[in-house]
């Protein structure tokens, strides 16, 4: 369950400071709450979805924290023009509460960041996300050693990352799988240039100190990755107790049974924020162009060296990329995933709607601006202030 930590002054019994800035509530978050707050209205993050309604920490009228329930209000759910509008794990909201009864959810703060994929399920000429986790610091994209490793999938969570402003961090688990650890720790740092990696093995607590420097008081962590991979296993070392339920490995795949069932956020002792997610089966990729970039900085760096501007890497003289594919310099398998992700963007990109779609998402910064009124000045604060 959810653990709250508040401190209180000796003397008087009362908070000794907003209790809700361990949650990472800041001056800029309290601004945006001020632009839309009503009387009687109450700050609050969203620490569990499930099912429609919300769990959300916020503050009482004595400054002390608590838990309550929340149900999106109906203008809220009118107004929205999506589902990636709606409230994910991690939002900061405008409350109404309720004595006796669920709280009223008016409406979304501004986004910082969301981590959000294409939507599952969605035909193929429609590109819509699915918001994973909002207002993150960092992504642990969390990989298993062992027969379940993958080089591909690993690099659209960076690019997804990417896309979502959120630093991206690989974290190999079950290091107790890997027949060549040292070969397997390069491999994973050649991924993405500038990517940091970790190779663990949380239940011995092995490889977890390097994961301190991210694991900060009132930072968000997100973890990600596919069932089985050893999410809940982490996010339990690195409790030091035991806050999800873990499954046991089969034998025959070397891949955990599936055990998280919903996203929720946790509070560490250490004062880290972490967002516990369901396995991944498909990563459906939600990114553009300049993500990709990113993603894969070293073949852009190798394309941009071809003789030809719009060399397509094929039979044209002068090209850099295929020169370093027959060296070896760069490796095949990369070389596949950058073009078979490069497509999926073109072709998201190119279904009706999908500028706009992208132009009003903005990165996920903003919810609704027009709605809410929010002007060029309040935008330029906000971005000073991240």
């Amino acid at each position: 369950m959810f653990h709250i930590h508040v401190e209180f002054d000796d003397n008087e019994g009362a908070p000794r400071r907003d209790a809700l800035r361990d949650f990472g509530f800041d001056e800029s978050f309290l601004r945006d709450y001020l632009a839309e707050a009503e009387l009687g209205d109450a700050p609050g993050r969203v620490v569990e979805v499930q099912r429609g309604r919300c769990t959300a920490v916020t503050r009482g009228r004595d400054g002390s924290l608590s838990e309550v329930e929340a149900v999106v209000s109906g203008r809220f759910l009118h107004e929205a023009e999506s589902a990636a509008e709606l409230p994910a794990v991690g939002d900061w909201v405008v409350l109404r509460p309720s004595e006796g009864g669920a709280a009223q959810l008016r409406s979304v703060l501004p986004r910082r960041s969301a981590f959000a994929r294409r939507a599952a399920g969605v035909a193929e000429d429609r590109a819509e996300a699915q918001v994973l986790a909002a207002n993150v610091d960092t992504a642990f994209i969390v990989a298993a050693a062992g027969r379940d490793w993958n080089p591909r999938r690993v690099e659209r969570y960076v690019t997804l990352a990417y896309e979502a402003g959120v630093e991206p961090v690989l974290v190999v688990t079950k290091a107790d799988l890997a027949e060549d650890a040292e070969g397997l720790a390069a491999e994973a740092a050649a991924l993405s240039p500038g990517l940091a990696s970790a190779l663990v093995c949380a239940p011995e607590g092995r490889g977890l100190e390097c994961l301190k420097a991210w694991l900060r008081p009132g930072k968000t962590v997100v973890l990600l990755g596919s069932s089985g991979a050893g999410k809940s296993t982490l996010l339990n070392a690195l409790a030091g107790r035991e806050l999800a339920d873990t499954g046991s490995v089969r034998a025959d795949d070397e891949r955990g049974r599936h055990t998280t069932t919903h996203r929720e956020l946790y509070r560490l002792d250490s004062g880290a924020l972490v967002i516990d997610n369901p396995g991944l089966r498909e990563v459906g990729i939600y990114a553009g162009e300049e993500s990709l970039q990113a993603a894969f900085a070293d073949i852009e760096a190798l394309a941009a060296e071809c003789r030809f501007r719009d060399c397509a890497h094929g039979s044209e003289p002068g090209c850099a990329v295929r020169a370093a594919l027959e060296s070896g310099e760069l490796d095949k398998g990369r070389y596949s995933g950058w073009l078979k992700l490069g497509r999926e963007i073109a072709h998201m990109n190119a279904q009706p709607g999908s500028a706009e779609q992208r132009a009003r998402d903005a990165r996920w910064k903003a919810i609704n601006k027009s709605m809410r009124g929010y002007t060029k000045e309040r935008r330029s604060i906000q971005g000073r202030a991240r």
